[in-house]
């Protein structure tokens, strides 16, 4: 029984090692990882699409340079605003861009997407690595983004994939059709605010800006104080 277990151990070690060497082989020579800018250091949330990171911008093939307060937009993926009201299963209203902003703070701080041992004790993290997808048009950077550069690589266990595979956000197919498949599967198992009925977040930004442009133009033009 002893041999018996220690080829079993043996052989599990073998096959290890060629999925290791596989994995390897597979970024480096079959899809290698493109230079590209990245972002990484201690994140702050603003919401469940955007956070600020304070640490270093690293442009391909140069010196990285100290950077304070970089706001990044997930890139591909559009969550609930923080004002947002949705329905749950249960016709309930509730605050869906709060409950969207807890779930990225909660994904970032306790890396909920990295497998985990049962009862395995995990510390709170507060740093990310951001790809760079370029800028849009409010000056922020569009990044995907990860625990460090190999997550940021993943599409499904980036933090943009997952919280749209979770339902805490949806794909911005408007600009990209990247995370498209994981909008898909959250809607299929009714994830997040797919459990319930909700706005595109696009399409309730575009009402609400709507509104707040009808109550200006009702306003009077200025006001006399006595």
């Amino acid at each position: 029984m002893k041999k018996s277990g220690k080829r079993w151990m043996n052989l599990m070690k073998k096959l290890k090692l060629i999925l290791v060497n596989f994995i390897i082989t597979y970024f480096i020579i079959i899809n290698p990882i493109k230079a590209r800018d990245t972002i990484s250091g201690k994140v702050r949330v603003i919401d469940g699409d955007t956070i600020v990171i304070n640490g270093f911008f690293q442009k391909a093939g140069t010196p990285g340079k100290k950077i304070k307060n970089q706001k990044i937009r997930l890139f591909g993926i559009d969550a609930p605003e923080m004002k947002q009201i949705c329905k749950d299963s249960f016709a309930k209203k509730y605050e869906c861009g709060v409950k969207s902003k807890e779930f990225l703070e909660k994904l970032i701080l306790k890396k909920l997407i990295t497998p985990k041992k049962f009862g395995e004790k995990v510390e709170n993290n507060y740093n990310v690595t951001c790809i760079s997808k370029g800028k849009d048009r409010y000056g922020r950077i569009l990044g995907i983004c990860g625990y460090d550069y190999l997550n940021a690589n993943s599409l499904t266990y980036s933090l943009n994939g997952y919280m749209v595979k979770m339902g805490h956000a949806v794909a911005y197919k408007k600009y990209s059709k990247m995370f498209e498949n994981l909008e898909n599967e959250a809607k299929e198992k009714s994830r997040g605010i797919w459990s319930g009925k909700f706005e595109r977040p696009h399409n309730w930004r575009k009402k609400n800006k709507t509104k707040k442009s009808k109550i200006q133009i009702s306003l009077p033009p200025f006001v006399i104080i006595r």
